[in-house]
This record gives C-alpha cells, structure tokens and sequence, in this order.
C-alpha cells in the first residue's frame, strides 16, 4: 500500500507539474500569438501610413505640377502710367523696374510712375549698359560717360577720345571703347577710385583689325573683344581675351586669342564670370576657364541666326526661315545640352530670356511666355501698340510698355465662352 500511495503522489505531483507547464505553454503560446497580432497591425500600419505618405506626395506633386505649369490667356492691369515725350525716350528692364532714359536724363521707375532714382545730363546720342544696380550712359560719338547706381547722382568721366561703346560690371568698373583717328583703345575705368579712375589701357593695332564689340565679366576682371578685318575682299574675325587681375600682368593683359577667317564675329557677351559667348552670323561660341580661354562649346547653324537671347544659365536662337517655313527657337546649356526646341507660328520682333529662365516673345499687338520645359505660359494679344515686354518681380505680373502708357499686368485664365 505504500507503494501504491507513493506511485500515485508522484502521478498526482507529476500531473500539478503537466498542468503548470501547460498553463506556461498556453500563456506563451498567447504572448506569441499577441506579439505576431501586434506586428501585423504595426506592418499593416506602416503600409497604411506610407501609402497615404506616397498619396500626399503625389497629390503635392500634381498640385505643384498645376501651379507650375498653370497656363495664361489674359491678364489684368495693375498699375499703370502715361508715357510722356514718346519719340525721344528709350526703356530696358532694370532689376524688378523700368529704366526710362533720353539724351537729357534717366529715371528708373515702377509702372505707377513713381521715381526710384533719376539723373540728368545732356547727350547727343545716349546708350546704356546695365549689370546689377549699376547703369552706365554713354554719349556714343562724344567724350563722356556717367555711371549710376542708384545712391548718388552719378560718377562722369571725360575721355580723350570719343566712345564708340561702354559696358559696366557689377562693381562699377567700366570697359570704353574708344576711337582714335589711326587706332583705337580700349579702357578701363573704376569712377569710383578718387585716386585712381583709369585702371589699364589696351591700344588696338590697325593689323588686328577694327574692334566691333566689348564687354566686360560681372566681377569687372575679364574684359572681351571682337576686331574685324577685311583683306582681298575676305573677312576676318578676331576674338581676344584681356584678364587685369595679378594673372594678366605679364602678358600686357592679353590671355587668350582666336581667329575666325570667313567668319563675321558681330558680338561677344559674358554670360557669367566663367563664360563668355562669341556670337556669329550662323552660331555661336561658348569659352570658358578665361584666365587661360579655351573653347567649351560651339553651335553651328546650316541658316542665319534671326534672334539670339541669354541669361547665365541657357542659350537660345531663334533660326530665320527663308523658305517661309516656321521659325525654330531653340535653348541650349553652356555644358552643350538642348535644353528646348519648339516651332513659332508667328513672328515676332523681340526675345529675351529672364532671370527665372523664361523666354518672352513679342510682336506688336501679342505676348508670348514660355518656360524651359516648353510649356507655354502666357499668350494673349494686348490692347495697344507693344515697344516692350520686360519681367518683374513677381512671378505673375509683368511690364509693358506700350506707345502711350506703362502697364503692369498680372497674368490671368479667362474662360472661353461656348
């Protein structure tokens, strides 16, 4: 019997120990199940939560897009102003502004007609150049230069001999082509230095031929020249370089040259302080690294350049049609991509590409906007007779200047009726 009594303790004892076990198991066995509940609630919730992450992106994304590419076919005017003494006066885009100028003065001006800055001087035949808050006006033919910055009255120079071209930097500094009765030179002025105005002079030999075109880099450092020459009824072009910072001094400033036989050069044009474009009659030239100039991209055209426009960024063309075909406008970057090649329908007499890097077209009754990725912005004829069409601050609003009064027009979408 005691035998019996222990045989059924252990089983008593062995079954406590089978049930404790199995209760252990169980509530594992619930853990497990619970930590595998929970890992497919937070997986179907990373998947809830990174699909309505995606939707929203692709919702901003289609939002953005709209905005971006929102197209216009009206405008509403904003601001406006009468134009006063028409014939004689001339307008350029200046920062987010106009810039009115004449042979007796200058004003830079919103389109209500409020006055930012003005000057006066008398002039024979007055052209400017601008680059940032600087406007230079020269008396093409005569002996005088000013240059504005919009916080004096303006820096003059007297020259020796007269100007046949002045272009500024955004320091001040000014690049003058002048003419002498043999040769002409090129000079370097900085109005600016009370003691020391002229900073260099270059004399041109007669050889290299007659300079056409100047202009100078943004940093006032760089200077550019095209020269033409005609020999046994054969045209020449010569393009150079100038650099007057410590690394041109040993060359009399001249760091660069090249020469373009049967090729007429009409324009050179920094784009920013590492390129400059050589524009001729069936391309165009980009150098860059230009303390030693070498050539870093080049576009030639099987028909004449109609139209060329720029910014620091892009390069555009529009191609002249002479077999009455449509006109081809295309873009290029400096590294040498295409950027944009489109058809135009119509003509137009005026192409610039702003600092937002649209490219607006006119004609005299119509203005045309298109943006890099060939969407057409804007277009819309306008009421009035348009001299200019220029950019402004703001991304909608725009200026025209028109043969009687200053608009600044905000551009809108009217609906079609019908």
């Amino acid at each position: 019997m005691k035998i019996i009594y222990n045989i059924s303790h252990y089983a008593q004892k062995t079954c406590a120990e089978m049930r404790i076990n199995m209760e252990s198991l169980v509530g594992r066995s619930q853990n497990v199940a619970a930590i595998i509940e929970r890992k497919k609630k937070n997986k179907k919730a990373f998947f809830i939560s990174a699909g309505i992450i995606i939707l929203a992106a692709v919702l901003l994304g289609a939002i953005y897009n709209y905005y971006i590419n929102i197209k216009y076919n009206g405008y509403k005017i904003e601001e406006r102003s009468s134009i006063k003494n028409k014939n004689s006066a001339s307008y350029a885009s200046y920062n987010d502004y106009i810039l009115k100028y004449s042979k007796d003065g200058i004003v830079a001006m919103d389109a209500s007609g409020k006055e930012l800055w003005n000057g006066s001087y008398d002039m024979a035949s007055s052209a400017i150049d601008i680059c940032g808050e600087y406007v230079v006006v020269a008396d093409v033919g005569e002996k005088n230069f000013i240059v504005y910055n919009g916080d004096d009255s303006g820096k003059e120079i007297t020259t020796d001999y007269p100007i046949v071209q002045a272009e500024v930097s955004k320091q001040g500094v000014v690049a003058v082509l002048l003419e002498e009765s043999s040769s002409n030179v090129i000079r370097i002025y900085n109005p600016y230095d009370v003691q020391n105005k002229l900073l260099a002079e270059i004399p041109t030999n007669i050889d290299d031929g007659y300079p056409v075109s100047i202009d100078i880099s943004d940093d006032g450092v760089n200077v550019a020249a095209v020269f033409v020459s005609v020999n046994d009824s054969k045209i020449q072009s010569r393009v150079a370089f100038y650099d007057f910072s410590d690394v041109g001094k040993n060359s009399n400033f001249l760091v660069g040259a090249q020469v373009y036989n049967d090729k007429l050069i009409s324009e050179v044009k920094y784009l920013n302080d590492n390129d400059v474009c050589v524009f001729g009659e069936d391309g165009y030239c980009v150098w860059t690294n230009l303390r030693q100039p070498k050539v870093k991209f080049q576009k030639k055209y099987g028909t004449s350049i109609k139209s060329a426009f720029y910014n620091s960024k892009y390069i555009g063309v529009i191609l002249d049609a002479d077999d009455g075909n449509k006109n081809e406008l295309e873009v290029f970057e400096l590294s040498g991509k295409r950027k944009l090649k489109i058809e135009l329908s119509e003509q137009y007499k005026q192409v610039q590409l702003n600092d937002k890097n649209e490219i607006m077209l006119n004609s005299d009754s119509k203005c045309v906007i298109y943006k890099m990725n060939g969407i057409k912005k804007f277009s819309s004829n306008i009421k009035g007779k348009v001299e200019h069409f220029y950019a402004s601050g703001d991304n909608k609003c725009y200026y025209l200047v028109l043969e009687n009064e200053i608009q600044k027009i905000k551009l809108k979408k009217i609906k079609k009726r019908g």
